[in-house]
């Protein structure tokens, strides 16, 4: 049996860092929002007992046990008690690496999803988010792949409906940064010393932001929106502070970094969104440029 996948990307519009748990995860409030800005999985089901092989154009995208995608079909079949069947993936990455997109988290769910079904839905969608939160944060998003606000590691989803008449513009620079990298500068003592002198990290209104959202009501999001994890990168990531000050001084329009980052986002009108793109391929010629549309 081979099946076609195309495995999404999301946005955040909005994250706070709440807490930070006894087993390294931080309890998070954020919203989340699935783009279409897809990878590609052709996934092979030889219908047989054997092993998993997982093929990538991406040379950097390892293809042994580090990968989620092996990391998800070992850990299905110990919980689903079943012998192992042989299936092939060929992933097309087309979703950035270390961007803040949820690339892997992706991959992950899409992959999760079918495996489910090919074993007749042995797991509720419930149980999948439960059981494998711990393997991608971002992977009960992408078994609903819907907006919502998402609470706790990523795995408390509130539904709501996504109204806004906007597309996106994504700027990806030429590096990355991974997600632990991004919570290791949130955790760093310089920036304990700033938040102790009362330089507070600034919270996202999640409530405004989803009614701005809902409403379609450009101004109310835009006004609501920080990013603690950006901001602190912004205080210990040279490489994430060069490039905000050099994409907010070469445009009027504000940018926003989703998730961990390195990619950056704006919401734009559609009427305005390839004059806008083709004027930054100019002025920052090293970096990816992606138009998308919310799902």
């Amino acid at each position: 049996m081979k099946l076609e996948i195309f495995s999404n990307a999301k946005i955040n519009i909005g994250l706070n860092i709440e807490e930070k748990l006894e087993n390294g995860y931080h309890n998070l409030d954020m919203t989340m929002l699935p783009i279409n800005l897809s990878d590609k999985m052709n996934i092979e089901f030889f219908e047989k007992k054997g092993k998993l092989k997982i093929f990538v154009n991406n040379p950097k995208v390892p293809t042994d046990e580090k990968n989620i995608l092996s990391k998800v079909y070992n850990k299905f079949y110990e919980l689903a008690g079943l012998e192992p069947e042989e299936i092939e993936i060929y992933l097309d990455k087309k979703i950035p690496l270390e961007a803040g997109l949820g690339g892997g988290s992706s991959n992950g769910g899409f992959f999760l999803k079918e495996l489910n079904k090919f074993h007749k839905m042995i797991f509720t969608d419930e149980e999948l988010m439960e059981k494998f939160k711990n393997i991608g944060a971002d992977i009960p998003f992408f078994i609903k792949n819907k907006s919502c606000r998402a609470r706790g590691i990523g795995e408390k989803l509130d539904f709501f409906q996504n109204n806004l008449d906007v597309s996106l513009l994504l700027i990806k620079p030429e590096f990355g940064v991974s997600t632990v990298e991004a919570f290791i500068n949130y955790e760093k003592e310089n920036l304990k010393k700033s938040i102790k002198d009362e330089k507070k990290l600034k919270k996202s209104n999640i409530s405004q932001i989803i009614k701005g959202i809902e409403e379609n009501k450009m101004y109310i999001v835009v006004t609501n929106i920080e990013n603690q994890l950006e901001q602190a990168l912004l205080i210990n990531n040279p490489q994430i502070q060069e490039f905000r000050k050099k994409i907010m001084d070469l445009t009027h329009h504000n940018f926003f970094m989703s998730g961990s980052g390195s990619c950056y986002y704006l919401l734009i009108k559609n009427a305005e969104i390839k004059e806008v793109e083709a004027e930054l391929k100019i002025k920052l010629p090293k970096c990816d440029f992606y138009i998308c549309d919310f799902l």
